[in-house]
């Protein structure tokens, strides 16, 4: 039926009718659920708004279905053909089941904005994640003209909702209260999503060199670009090539890329020529488990790179479009700030790699740290459900 109706004169106007319709039907659901009782022992979880089982969210649900918690967990996906635990109900994004349920949580965990229609109950408790740690590039309020209106409406009608947000490091705090148009409480307990880097590595290793084919002594350097709001390409040009020679010539060893595109892209977008050194990494489900993995990380502006400074692994910032993102959105750290070399260009790049030293890089990350002031231990999932725990009694 809809194929049908895409090639009539009259699908450019119910394509435009449609989405007000269904906001306004949404909203309308929201009206009579909001008239239902809360059920305590109930937790809806959200990753990206309907994404798979990943990023803080699926570190939460973990800790809750390890405890045994007798709570009714449900999670919003858009794709049940994803894998997921039993344990957890899958509800799809903006229908009638999902506003039910998240009309009559006690609990809600989300790892991004709701930029959609809601409304929340005195007696809810809503827990955001957010969906990475410190990074270079400046988010939210602090972006500034980078938002658009809408975005800015959204963003503070959510953060009027939130109950508690997540931190893993004082500066991180210190961005969000100037950032998030939030005044309320921050746990400062670190992520839960980065619990799985204080854990045994050696399994997620073999794991992931396994899934793709790989040697067990084969070294992993992660590419892993953030995204841009105007979409364009030609900030991608890394050459996964020379990058790999440069890291044999300067690390030795069997050197490996994996691509790894931003979720809010299309991967399919980018002129990637794969190989058996260069694999595409984009499809598989949870981004942390790689970076637990790899390495080596090449990113631009993504808080990954942060968190291999965190690691004591290396980390190179490869960002072609430097200077219009700083004038777009502004940075929260100066370069020198960084342990991290830094390219704007291939060449540069490559010099970065083949230079590289050890000595420099630690004695930049000491004081990187010190500004830093990280709280990860690996229990941060723990301290998470302890706060659900009371405040659903």
């Amino acid at each position: 039926m809809i194929n049908f109706l895409r090639r009539t004169p009259l699908y450019p106007v119910l394509a435009g009718i449609y989405p007000r319709l269904h906001n306004f039907y949404i909203w309308l659901v929201w009206q009579i659920c909001y008239l239902l009782p809360v059920d305590q022992h109930k937790i809806v979880f959200s990753n990206f708004n309907g994404g798979g089982f990943g990023d803080n969210a699926r570190y939460i649900a973990e800790e809750c279905i390890r405890r045994k918690i007798p709570y009714k967990l449900y999670w919003v996906c858009s794709n049940p053909a994803l894998p997921f635990p039993k344990e957890l109900n899958l509800v799809p994004p903006n229908t009638a089941a999902f506003v039910y349920h998240m009309a009559t949580a006690g609990c809600w965990v989300d790892t991004t904005r709701k930029l959609y229609y809601f409304k929340k109950k005195k007696n809810q408790t809503y827990i955001h994640t957010w969906h990475a740690g410190p990074g270079l590039k400046k988010i939210e309020r602090d972006a500034g003209s980078g938002l658009t209106d809408k975005y800015v409406r959204y963003a503070q009608r959510d953060s009027k909702a939130i109950d508690l947000l997540l931190s893993n490091c004082r500066f991180w705090t210190q961005c969000f209260r100037s950032c998030f148009w939030y005044d309320g409480p921050i746990m400062e307990k670190g992520l839960p999503k980065n619990d799985l880097y204080f854990q045994d590595q050696e399994p997620l290793r073999r794991m992931i060199r396994e899934y793709y084919g790989l040697p067990m002594d084969a070294k992993i350097v992660l590419y892993v670009p953030t995204w841009r709001e105007n979409r364009k390409l030609h900030v991608y040009h890394l050459d996964f090539e020379k990058c790999l020679e440069a890291f044999t010539t300067r690390f030795g060893g069997d050197w490996y890329m994996l691509v790894r595109m931003h979720p809010n892209v299309n991967a399919a977008d980018f002129d990637i020529h794969y190989t058996d050194r260069i694999l595409n990494a984009s499809p598989y489900p949870n981004s942390q488990e790689l970076l637990a993995a790899g390495d080596v990380v090449i990113t631009d502006y993504s808080s990954c790179g942060f968190d291999y400074i965190q690691l004591d692994r290396p980390s190179f910032l490869y960002a072609e479009d430097y200077d219009q993102m700083k004038r777009d959105k502004g940075y929260y750290l100066e370069l020198s700030d960084l342990p991290t070399p830094v390219a704007f260009n291939n060449a540069q790049m490559l010099k970065n790699i083949l230079d590289y030293s050890e000595e420099e890089y630690e004695q930049k990350r000491e004081v990187f740290m010190q500004k830093m002031q990280y709280y990860d231990d690996g229990h941060a999932s723990e301290a998470v459900v302890d706060y659900i725990l009371e405040h659903t009694k």
